[in-house]
């Protein structure tokens, strides 16, 4: 990283989020921190105040209004549920809850949540309904969406080049170049690569990573049922988006995300054979 810049930190989204700028555009970072609790506020399984909130409440078929940043990520989270055969899907909430990984939400015990993905309906740009109850997380892939936006923010204010960590959900942009360190699920490093002008996340569930229900170990979970893997995995994109939603099916199918990020512009990274990426 270049030494004149400013790097500022805060706990939100559920982790840390640290931005970095050139000096002389400093500036920038207010509005990019903005853009994230905005993102935050909305998109949160835990506020009852948020979007989620509101769509967990509704009655069947009734219309809600939603922001329009929280329309652009379902849309995204239903083409990737399309595209990935049901493996990448937001209407987990409900084993997530019972397995511990999510709190319960008000009124838990007094409804059925039976919903899924196929349930949700974007009636315009503001507006989503659902034909049965259905308790979406958007989670990581709102945090990848987040440090998208923070990007996107930063250029607007004039900054020419930067980065945008979120809990290792990472976009560098402009000239900079950054060396990650790549944690392997044992936790030692495995490797190392440049990033210059694209987005980076990796994802892993061994360890403290896993949860145990029933007797059983249960970390993410994917088409409604729990997903174990021994390694490690990291996609690179053009936006963090796409990175952070297809480690979790890169874990649960190496195969089937190799073909899928294809078409996005993506690509699972070897572990094995590390490159400098430019």
């Amino acid at each position: 990283m270049r030494e004149e810049n400013a790097r500022r930190c805060r706990p939100i989204l559920g982790t840390f989020v640290e931005i970095a700028v050139p000096k002389v555009a400093a500036a920038a970072i207010d509005s990019a921190f903005a853009r994230i609790e905005h993102i935050h506020a909305r998109m949160s399984f835990h506020s009852e105040g948020s979007d989620l909130a509101a769509l967990r409440k509704a009655r069947s078929g009734a219309s809600v209004a939603v922001d329009m940043a929280t329309i652009e990520v379902l849309r995204l989270a239903q083409d990737l549920y399309r595209r990935t055969d049901g493996v990448f899907d937001a209407a987990v909430g409900t084993r997530l809850v019972e397995w511990g990984f999510l709190p319960e939400p008000y009124g838990y015990r007094d409804k059925e949540w039976d919903g899924g993905m196929l349930d949700v309906e974007i009636l315009d740009e503001t507006h989503v309904s659902v034909s049965r109850r259905v308790l979406l997380d958007l989670g990581g892939i709102a945090k990848g969406y987040a440090v998208d936006c923070a990007v996107d923010a930063l250029m607007e204010a004039g900054a020419s080049s930067g980065t945008v960590n979120a809990g290792g959900d990472l976009r560098v942009f402009g000239e900079w170049e950054e060396i990650v360190h790549l944690r392997e699920a044992d936790e030692t490093i495995g490797g190392s690569l440049a990033v210059r002008n694209a987005a980076l996340a990796s994802s892993s569930n061994l360890h403290d990573r896993r949860r145990h229900h029933a007797g059983a170990t249960s970390p993410h979970v994917l088409r409604q049922a729990p997903v174990l893997a021994d390694n490690a995995v990291t996609v690179i994109a053009d936006r963090c988006v796409i990175a952070d939603a297809m480690t979790k099916v890169a874990l649960a199918s190496p195969a089937m995300a190799e073909r899928v990020l294809a078409d996005l512009n993506a690509e699972l990274i070897d572990r094995r054979a590390l490159r400098v990426l430019h």
